[in-house]
């Protein structure tokens, strides 16, 4: 919707700017009736006043969609042990949803600060999930798992859960969330621990 709002805004605009030029380049003849001079000094203001209420209808919606928070899609994803997870399980928490796979550089590189916040957090509200966009998992989450010593629930990606956040076409991806679970930030590319353990803390509503 933000995106259809914003082509259409962007359409408007360069009509908006087309037309407002033509009026005010049309000319006001000398031997005009008076009526006629009157038309256009009136028309030209009421004109504008009309071109730039119409364009803030337009923009205001598409500029408000994208200022304000928006709700993480609840997903059920099975973990390794083929049991069902959903989002809404974590209500109430603050949660990093972390979209990676097993052979991408920046996401192992990452994972280590993730750990790190799960231990220091996740007894004061935080969580982290992890989803797999890994084809053969069963031959490889379960080793990178141990190595890695991830101590949060790994989730298997669905073509759903990639398309509800945006058709995933970068890794890694990562969306911060608070604790209604609206999207706090969403991160395309590697992101550090000293980059989300001030919004995490803020989100937490404690102290470091």
């Amino acid at each position: 919707m933000v995106k259809a709002n914003s082509i259409l805004a962007h359409g408007f605009w360069n009509a908006f700017l087309k037309n407002f030029g033509l009026w005010r380049k049309l000319p006001c003849p000398s031997n005009s009736s008076p009526e006629h001079r009157w038309i256009l000094k009136v028309g030209r203001p009421i004109l504008n006043c009309f071109f730039l209420s119409l364009l803030g209808i337009i923009l205001f919606p598409s500029c408000q969609g994208g200022a304000g928070p928006s709700r993480a899609p609840d997903f059920t994803l099975l973990n390794l042990q083929d049991e069902s997870v959903n989002l809404s399980e974590y209500k109430g928490q603050v949660v990093l949803i972390n979209f990676f796979a097993t052979n991408c550089p920046p996401c192992r590189t990452e994972i280590p600060d993730f750990v790190i916040l799960q231990d220091k957090y996740g007894p004061k509200g935080f969580a982290v999930i992890g989803i797999s966009v890994d084809q053969n998992w069963k031959r490889i989450l379960p080793g990178f798992v141990q190595a890695l010593s991830i101590n949060y629930p790994i989730l298997l990606a669905t073509s759903k859960v990639i398309r509800d956040y945006g058709n995933i076409y970068a890794l890694p991806a990562s969306f911060l969330i608070d604790k209604e679970h609206r999207i706090l930030k969403h991160y395309t590319g590697m992101v550090t621990r000293d980059e989300l353990e001030p919004i995490i803390v803020n989100a937490l509503g404690i102290n470091k």
